[in-house]
């Protein structure tokens, strides 16, 4: 017992930076509402989850913005994860997924990714559609090096995952 809370003692005096080495960044449980039209809303209760998935996708909802810090060698990926601050810029994306929103009705939904990278940011996409309760694939241009892209869609989209994030030609 005394070893366990040593060992908790010790993990909570390490820097926050240093701690999310080892323990994924989560978000926080909250209820997601996206305007439909002037009298409707969608609601979600969203549970505590992490913003990088075992498999290095990354999932986001409308109205966050996630920094996600890449470790890469000549251009492969070797891991995907998320940090609550920018460290280091060369290597950590922005990424924001935003509702855009006319006299309180929906217009369409927002990806930005910013690429710090010195190669093209590739990856598949895919956005979860609120009127047909369904994953759908999305085709998305790669992201080049140095810049940021935006991808746009008029659909009602609830969450959108990143996943097979890659430098190499495609």
């Amino acid at each position: 017992m005394k070893l366990l809370l040593c060992i908790i003692s010790l993990i909570s005096a390490l820097p926050s930076g240093f701690a999310q080495d080892f323990f994924p960044l989560k978000r926080k449980p909250y209820l997601l509402t996206v305007a439909v039209d002037k009298k409707t809303t969608y609601e979600e209760n969203l549970p505590e989850a992490p913003y990088v998935l075992a498999d290095q996708t990354v999932q986001l909802y409308p109205g966050e913005t996630v920094f996600i810090e890449i470790e890469q060698e000549n251009g492969v990926v070797k891991n995907v994860k998320a940090v609550t601050e920018i460290r280091f810029p060369q290597k950590t994306l922005v990424i924001s997924l935003n509702q855009v929103v006319k006299k309180k009705a929906h217009q369409s939904v927002t990806l930005k990714i910013d690429n710090p990278f010195s190669y093209p940011l590739r990856y598949d996409a895919k956005t979860y559609l609120v009127n047909y309760k369904n994953w759908v694939n999305v085709r998305v241009m790669p992201v080049p090096p140095g810049l940021s892209t935006s991808e746009s869609w008029p659909e009602l989209i609830s969450s959108a995952s990143l996943s097979n994030l890659n430098f190499g030609n495609k």
